[in-house]
């Protein structure tokens, strides 16, 4: 991996004036900035779902504004020049519920402003499927229909009452099928929820030669809901654009939100953007391998894509944009921190031949492996009265330029062809380093019964990043006569 890496820097890298670029191309190492001061910044949430108790005005109970509050914070620090919201703040289509995401914009961006300097903080959202659900019944909760019984009144109270109206008198903003702005000279634009796509497709072509949208310089394309391939083919004459949109709460733990080639689209990247509900929803996909072609090969635990207890995601995201480059942020606003380094996107232009940085495979390149550090040492012990074999897994935090994502699991008895496989996700994956729970151990259980045959068990743990690249493994004996355990030389 090292010398391919290399090999990529010297050859590919130097044509394009990057080689100066610390810790490779596309993944910046803890700590870097660039020198330069970003052209534009803006920031990036997506899926709050805040939502109204039984009196239709205040916030309810289980769903505080803390994580929104922390996330304007955040932006307010950086100094933002735009704010982006992709939808779904309004859980059950309250006005009420847009009404707070707008308050707590306000108290930190009087009047729409910067208070550093005055200047315009430029609001681009767009609507998502919940502020549609003003008279939808999900159950019992404080849905609209059951606070106000009356048609005519709850008509009063949600934002599907009168969109257009009610988005305006929030906002400020006028409520259009497709809408386009213009932020320190980059071009936004934006569909809503019941906006299809191929209108959107068709509104950027018709003003593409008016705002010179080809060339190097990038232009971002915001949505709740992800695009589709007729939607990238018609504009695929703009390798320079970077979609964005939510809806599906992933993590941005997980690289794999870079939506580049995995649909066969490969014409310019999509990312989705983690969500920052006061839950997370759930963040990871439950459905996945997290490894393939490899002995250590077993699928992830069925569980809940909605677990939201397991490892909640608050998330937000800062883009930078200069001259040569992208530079995303992806944040955690529950406890602070970064969930990882960022991801550097060097411009690209129309008609060039070099495969597209957010490819899976340039991707793969740079990302590296996670490593465990020199010192790290598995726990292992039983545990009786729950009748387990409880791993306690030391933080793989050897590659600072590689956050661990999940742990690959393998037990031995005296069967070496009778070997028990697990995969687990890395406790801490959705917080920001330095925030992981229990000092970055990641414990997992074992029952008793389902442990193979043998007095002494080895037990072998091997670290893997979003994308699959695998770091050594370490490795212990464990006796299940005198409970004592003995390291292993990785591997």
């Amino acid at each position: 991996m090292k010398s391919t890496r290399e090999k990529f820097i010297k050859g590919a890298l130097s044509a394009f004036g990057f080689l100066s670029l610390p810790g490779g191309l596309f993944s910046a190492p803890a700590g870097w900035k660039p020198e330069k001061k970003p052209n534009l910044v803006f920031g990036i949430l997506s899926d709050t779902h805040l939502q109204t108790g039984w009196d239709g005005k205040t916030p309810h109970g289980g769903y505080p504004l803390t994580y929104v509050t922390n996330a304007m914070k955040l932006f307010r620090k950086r100094g933002i020049d735009a704010f982006i919201h992709l939808g779904d703040m309004a859980h059950r289509g309250k006005n009420a519920e847009a009404e707070y995401h707008r308050d707590i914009f306000d108290t930190f961006f009087p009047r729409g402003k910067r208070s550093s300097d005055g200047r315009k903080v430029e609001k681009l959202l767009v609507v998502g499927n919940h502020e549609l659900y003003g008279d939808a019944v999900g159950g019992p909760g404080a849905w609209a229909p059951n606070i106000w019984k009356d048609p005519d009144e709850r008509k009063k109270h949600v934002l599907c009452g009168d969109l257009p109206k009610y988005w305006e008198r929030i906002w400020g903003e006028k409520y259009e099928a497709c809408w386009h702005k213009e932020v320190n000279g980059y071009h936004f634009f934006g569909r809503h929820w019941t906006t299809d796509e191929a209108i959107l497709a068709e509104f950027i072509r018709g003003k593409a030669e008016t705002l010179r949208l080809k060339g190097t310089k990038p232009f971002f394309i915001l949505s709740h809901a992800r695009h589709h391939f007729a939607f990238f083919k018609a504009l695929k004459d703009f390798p320079n654009a970077v979609a964005f949109f939510g809806h599906w709460h992933m993590s941005n733990a997980d690289w794999k939100t870079i939506f580049f080639d995995k649909y066969g689209f490969a014409f310019f990247p999509s990312i989705q953007v983690g969500a920052c509900r006061m839950d997370g929803a759930n963040v990871l996909d439950a459905k996945e391998r997290v490894t393939k072609g490899d002995v250590f090969m077993e699928e992830v635990e069925k569980k809940s894509a909605w677990s939201e207890t397991e490892k909640p995601s608050r998330q937000a995201m800062i883009v930078n944009v200069y001259d040569d480059m992208v530079v995303f942020e992806r944040h955690e606003v529950g406890k602070g921190g970064k969930l990882g380094p960022d991801w550097v996107m060097p411009v690209m232009g129309n008609g060039e031949e070099r495969s597209h940085p957010f490819s899976t495979e340039e991707l793969k390149k740079v990302i590296g492996e996670p490593q465990f550090g020199r010192n790290a040492k598995v726990e292992v012990k039983q545990e009786k009265t729950v009748g387990v074999l409880r791993i306690g897994i030391p933080l793989a935090d050897g590659n600072p330029d590689s956050r661990v994502y999940a742990y690959d699991v393998v037990v031995i008895g005296k069967d070496p062809k009778k070997r028990l496989f697990k995969s687990v996700y890395f406790e801490g994956v959705n917080l920001g380093i330095g925030n992981e729970p229990n000092g970055g151990v990641t414990t997992v259980d074992i029952p008793q019964n389902k442990l193979p045959e043998g007095r002494v068990l080895t037990i072998a743990i091997r670290p893997i990043s979003s994308l699959g690249t695998k770091g050594k493994a370490i490795a212990v004996t464990y006796s299940l006569v005198t409970k004592t355990t003995k390291s292993k030389t990785s591997r």
